[in-house]
C-alpha cells in the first residue's frame, strides 16, 4: 500500500513538473525604469497616462469596459506588468 502513495506522488509530481517546463515565456510588457515608475504599487495613476487621450501607449482594448474604463481585475497594473531590473 506505502509504495503505491509513493508512486502517486512521484507521478503527481512529475506531471507538476512537466507542465511548468512546458509554460509559455512571459510575453507582458515591464515597466520602465525611469522616475514616472518608481513605485508600481501607485497603479492608480496608470490610467490618467495609460487611457485613450494620455501622453503613453494606450491599454489594450481588452482592459476596457464599455465604458472605457479599466476592467476591475486589470486595475492592478503591476500584479502582471513587473518592474524592469
Amino acid at each position: 500500500m506505502k509504495i503505491w502513495q509513493n508512486l502517486a506522488f512521484v507521478a503527481v509530481c512529475g506531471t507538476v513538473l512537466v507542465v511548468l517546463l512546458n509554460a509559455p515565456p512571459e510575453t507582458t510588457p515591464k515597466t520602465p525604469k525611469d522616475e514616472i515608475h518608481v513605485n508600481p504599487k501607485e497603479y492608480s495613476r496608470c490610467p490618467s497616462c495609460h487611457l485613450p487621450g494620455g501622453d503613453a501607449p494606450e491599454v489594450q482594448a481588452d482592459h476596457l469596459n464599455k465604458e472605457g474604463a479599466l476592467v476591475l481585475d486589470h486595475q492592478k497594473c503591476y500584479m502582471c506588468h513587473k518592474p524592469q531590473e
